[in-house]
């Protein structure tokens, strides 16, 4: 009989605890650095592009000419990204504000940014930034 007790109440314990736990679900943002979305509305020919202050290289063939990604610096209140061709180098500063602010007790300290700019020194004559991150992504539109 006790060994019959002693199930019932464990299989109790067990049941409540899967329920309770359960409903915990990760609602914390994710902890990977935002990127850039670079859409280019002409083609161009860059054997090389330099992200984060010329420390990420990436090489060509890419995969979409008109379109590349690249981590944007979360230490730095600007990312520049530079495009190497055969018989030119483009410069794209991006320059943004950062905050840190505490999401919550769970999910800690998290840095927030806005004020989206494209700064000189850029020589693109024509670029546009998105006004926000979205799903940890900033749009960036190159008309040159």
């Amino acid at each position: 009989m006790k060994y019959k007790l002693f199930r019932v109440l464990l299989s109790i314990i067990c049941i409540s605890c899967l329920f309770t736990y359960s409903g915990c679900v990760d609602d914390c943002e994710s902890d990977s650095e935002p990127n850039l979305s670079i859409h280019f509305s002409n083609s161009h020919n860059y054997k090389t592009i330099y992200g984060l202050h010329g420390k990420l290289k990436l090489r060509a063939p890419f995969d979409n000419p008109q379109w590349i990604s690249i981590p944007m610096s979360i230490k730095d209140d600007s990312t520049v990204v530079i495009f190497e061709a055969t018989d030119k180098t483009d410069t794209l500063t991006l320059h943004y504000s950062r905050t840190v602010k505490m999401e919550s007790v769970r999910c800690g300290f998290r840095i927030f940014f806005d004020d989206f700019a494209i700064v000189k020194p850029t020589t693109f004559t024509s670029a546009s930034v998105s006004s926000q991150l979205y799903n940890e992504q900033l749009d960036i539109n190159i008309n040159d």
